[in-house]
């Protein structure tokens, strides 16, 4: 198990970390990702959190979480981790939460705004409420 806190936030290194460390820990249960690149270039992780010998996710009902859309609301990032380790904690303890990952898959994605993030929990924070990309944007509008 992660030596993981919940009385505290993670910056986007140790949070990295801790994504992974449940992958390590929990191969059976826990599949971690990166679903895209921020504007900073900072990889946006995506746990997927399912009893893999049941059956693969694509073929499980699944609930989405994600956290911290808006650069300084990081409080959801450890709601995210926590989930994440309430699920892979209790499992095979919990009936109920076994039960779930038999049959559910979880997609928890807990920072969708590192960059933002780490504006906010700089050693001197910088508040921005969305994103660090610079505005206008510089390409041309999408057209639908």
């Amino acid at each position: 198990m992660p030596d993981i806190r919940f009385d505290r936030y993670y910056r986007y290194d140790e949070l990295t970390r801790l994504m992974h460390a449940f992958a390590e820990a929990f191969p059976n249960l826990v599949r971690v990702e990166a679903i895209g690149k921020s504007y900073e270039g900072r990889d946006i992780w995506l746990a997927t959190v399912t009893n893999t010998a049941t059956g693969p996710d694509t073929e499980k009902p699944a609930l989405w979480v994600d956290g911290n859309i808006h650069a300084s609301e990081v409080s959801p990032s450890t709601m995210g981790l926590y989930l994440i380790h309430t699920l892979t904690a209790q499992y095979g303890v919990d009936e109920a939460i076994t039960r779930c990952l038999d049959t559910r898959a979880f997609y928890v994605c807990p920072r969708l705004n590192p960059d933002g993030a780490e504006w906010a929990l700089a050693d001197r924070p910088k508040i921005i409420r969305s994103s660090t990309r610079p505005y206008p944007y510089d390409e041309e509008p999408v057209e639908g």
